[in-house]
Formats: structure tokens, sequence, C-alpha cells
């Protein structure tokens, strides 16, 4: 079993019905939220879609503004980790 890193920082907030956990570890941060299940999965649906929409109008040839290029690149390296 693995141990549970050290925490060094942490922060909590609360915004409407979510809760919010921020963790600085030794070597990372850790990040949970804690909230209706069902409003969390359709928010994640709606981000997902979002992000695909972007991915598609790039191979189209559209352009995309500067916040969305930096969200698509993030959800690029996101979803493909680099091994290491």
């Amino acid at each position: 079993m693995m141990e549970e890193p050290k925490i060094e920082r942490e922060y909590k907030t609360s915004k409407g019905p979510f809760e919010a956990k921020f963790e600085g570890l030794e070597n990372g941060y850790r990040v949970t939220l804690k909230g209706d299940p069902e409003k969390l999965r359709r928010k994640r649906q709606v981000k997902a879609s979002f992000v695909d929409f972007l991915k598609k109008a790039d191979v189209a040839g559209y352009p995309i503004l500067f916040p969305f290029n930096l969200l698509l690149r993030f959800f690029a390296r996101y979803k493909n980790p680099v091994n290491k």
C-alpha cells in the first residue's frame, strides 16, 4: 500500500453546494472537489464537449482565440501525459 504524501499547505473553500480542498504536497499538488455527483458529471460533460468543439475547430482551420488555445493545449497534454 502506498503511504500518504506529507501535506505542507492546505486551503479549504466552499461555493454554493460544492466544497474544494487544495493541498500542497512535498512533491506536487492535490485538488479535491466534493459536491452532488450528478451535477459534477454534467459539468464535466459540458467541459469535455467544449474542448472537443475547440479541437474540431482547430482541425478545420478556424483561429482559436488566446484563452481558448491555452485550454486546448492544456487538455491535449492532460490526456496524453509524457512518460518519463
